[in-house]
């Protein structure tokens, strides 16, 4: 490997932020959006598990003692 090669890595500072203003708002409206209904859809997954090992186990199970 040469070491003589420049890179990007070695300076951060060098390297151009091409992100358009506008363009990363319109992402950033979409983004949080996603992200909470991807977290709804898994709190309300792990709901509906709670709820059918409730009724398939315990219920059937009957009171114990």
């Amino acid at each position: 490997m040469n070491s003589k090669q420049p890179s990007a890595a070695d300076s951060p500072l060098e390297v151009a932020d091409d992100i358009d203003d506008a363009a990363l708002a319109a992402v950033m409206r979409h983004v949080p959006l996603g992200a909470g209904v991807l977290a709804g859809a898994t709190v309300a997954l792990l709901v509906l598990g709670y709820l059918l090992i409730y009724a398939l186990v315990f219920l059937p199970r009957g009171t114990v003692g």
